[in-house]
């Protein structure tokens, strides 16, 4: 149980700005072990973002308690996956040989589709938010950790392509369907107290993650640390697409 809470305590000291003390650099083993707690990292981004959504809601429009939330969520987590994100959308439509697309991923710089990405995820995101936390106010309790699960598959599933030696790499090539198994624990646990609709949009976090695997692969012959964040973006949008459609059915 130690174990458990040290990594834990890792996963989210790496993956926002919540502090949590100062210890020992992270081993490879225990970098692989993190993907099984990115759900649960969610869920502690959930608490405030859940309670901020029904405070907010009380006093500022829904247009504006969505903007709120997506802002709080970009910055406990140091836009560290809008980063991801933009390297990503910069890579993939920049028409270049495989090795060149990495390259690109290492830049600093952000291009034009990379720009263009960080803002469509977040128009996105503030819209069904929009129309979405006022029907069902706990979502934003469980939203992060559906998007966090999505990165849980593909670190569990994929390889690791690059050449350097970041953490990133080993939270890739030390993790494995462990982790991913955990990973949906700590996601469908909670997710019952959702009822039968944040269920189902679990499943289909999850399924998305996993169909994820296949084409970063296909795209560029792997995953890295860049397309973790990716994967964490894009399964929060298509989470809340997918949410936002049963709720019509």
């Amino acid at each position: 149980m130690l174990d458990y809470l040290k990594d834990f305590r890792a996963a989210l000291g790496f993956l926002s700005l919540i502090p949590v003390g100062r210890s020992a650099a992270p081993t490879p083993e225990q970098l692989g072990r993190l993907p099984a707690f990115y759900p649960l990292v969610g869920l502690v981004f959930g608490l405030p973002l859940g309670f901020l959504g029904l405070s907010a809601g009380k006093i500022l429009p829904p247009d504006l308690t969505a903007l709120t939330l997506v802002l709080f969520l970009i910055a406990i987590n140091r836009g560290f996956h809008l980063d991801g994100l933009a390297d990503t959308a910069d890579a993939l439509f920049s028409h270049q040989s495989r090795a060149e697309k990495l390259a690109i991923m290492k830049d600093s710089r952000q291009g034009t589709f990379g720009v263009l990405a960080i803002t469509l995820s977040v128009i996105i995101k503030i819209h069904l938010l929009t129309n979405l936390v006022p029907a069902a106010p706990w979502l934003p309790f469980l939203w992060p950790a559906w998007g966090r699960l999505g990165a849980s598959a593909v670190a569990g599933l994929s390889r690791y392509v690059g050449e350097e030696t970041g953490l990133g790499r080993f939270m890739v090539e030390k993790s494995g369907p462990r982790e991913l198994g955990l990973a949906a624990l700590f996601t469908f646990a909670p997710s019952l107290f959702g009822g039968p609709p944040a269920l189902l949009t679990a499943a289909a976090a999850l399924l998305f993650g996993l169909a994820l695997v296949p084409a970063w692969h296909r795209a560029l012959g792997g995953v890295t640390g860049d397309i973790l964040g990716a994967s964490v973006e894009l399964t929060e949008i298509f989470a809340l697409l997918f949410f936002y459609f049963i709720r019509l059915a």
